[in-house]
């Protein structure tokens, strides 16, 4: 039987969410929109246009390629002072000795999320990845998380998602998929467990520590 984990990057296994929210509230702003950082922050796990989007409804084309433009422009630079959330590499390491599919689903490009895979020290773990260009919709539609289960051979029962925003939770829930939630995203345990999380820890550290008790730890003894 298949059995596997999938993993989201930003938050979840590198400590990047706050380097993106700064990128984007100056993408914003710069084409003279004022939008509050903690509402950025809370938009952080969407794909580039969801977000404009979800933040900005109504922008046009034009004002939407020169945010994203700006984002990109101002992140990409930071990407080297990117650290793993605490546990991480570890936690995919243990995930993966165990006999349980590593696969992660990002709305990072490839190029990015490779490099933040790398980040984690422990990217041969890895046995697939989804990022950006392989889907049409992001999370919170379940498309990214039903193409993780397709590229690892997966039944949605047979898999648990692990994510640090409600973006996560929600994909995860409509794609039929048991999550649990990390709070090193910023994100609070009530709002994870209100979208769907069935546990919610610290950081990577803590679930390791707490992995046989874990939805992980049921799908092991499934």
């Amino acid at each position: 039987m298949r059995r596997g984990v999938i993993f989201d990057i930003d938050g979840t296994l590198v400590d990047s969410n706050y380097l993106h929210v700064v990128a984007w509230w100056e993408g914003f702003r710069r084409q003279g929109h004022d939008i509050l950082m903690v509402d950025v922050h809370g938009a952080i796990g969407r794909a580039d246009q969801s977000l404009i989007d979800y933040l900005l409804p109504g922008a046009t084309s034009e004002e939407a390629e020169a945010i994203s433009a700006t984002h990109s422009r101002l992140y990409k630079p930071r990407m080297d002072e990117v650290r793993p959330v605490p546990g991480a590499g570890e936690l995919l390491k243990a995930v993966a000795a165990r006999g349980l599919i590593v696969v992660v689903a990002t709305s990072a490009p490839k190029d990015q999320a490779e490099r933040l895979i790398a980040v984690t020290g422990a990217q041969d773990a890895v046995s697939e990845l989804v990022h950006a260009d392989d889907v049409d919709k992001s999370k919170p539609h379940p498309e990214p998380v039903r193409q993780a289960l397709e590229k690892a051979g997966l039944r949605p029962q047979d898999a648990v998602m692990l994510g640090d925003s409600v973006w996560d939770m929600l994909a995860a829930r409509s794609a039929k998929v048991t999550c649990a939630g990390l709070r090193s995203g910023g994100i609070d345990t009530a709002s994870l467990v209100e979208a769907g999380a069935e546990a919610v820890y610290k950081d990577c550290h803590d679930l390791l520590s707490h992995l046989e008790d874990s939805p992980i730890g049921r799908l092991l003894r499934n």
